[in-house]
């Protein structure tokens, strides 16, 4: 009888340390962990209840072609996406309130059209819109 009692009192397993590790492991995991916002580009959606009346003396439209093969084009020239901001600046000279327009083909890199639309924004256009090349078929 006495055997068969000691052997009892050895097999009791005491959880709390083993808890107080998994409670460390956690707070460790959560003070490690980082939170990266990642940076996003706003576009805005167009909205069905517009004016129907045209504004008196609008400004001119300033449009940035972005063709299939990923070509920029400015006032029917091809230029390089670089020079978009360059571009755009010499327009707005001319008036300061004209939009931007960025019309892309479906089937270019995205990348050139957010380089479009990040160099009118360094330009210092206020408004920047994106809208798909339709061509005919």
């Amino acid at each position: 009888m006495r055997r068969k009692h000691r052997e009892d009192e050895d097999t009791a397993i005491d959880m709390t340390p083993m808890l107080d590790i998994v409670f460390i492991m956690l707070i460790f995991f959560i003070v490690t962990t980082s939170f990266v916002r990642e940076d996003t580009v706003e576009i805005s959606r167009p909205t069905t209840n517009q004016d129907t009346t045209p504004p008196k003396n609008p400004p001119p439209l300033i449009v940035v072609s972005i063709d299939e093969q990923s070509n920029v084009f400015m006032d029917e020239r091809s230029i390089d996406p670089e020079a978009i901001r360059a571009n755009i600046e010499t327009q707005l000279a001319a008036d300061p309130r004209s939009p931007v327009l960025v019309r892309v083909h479906e089937e270019a890199i995205n990348d050139v059209l957010v380089t479009a639309v990040d160099q009118a924004n360094a330009a210092g256009v206020s408004k920047v819109n994106v809208a798909r090349w339709i061509t005919g078929k």
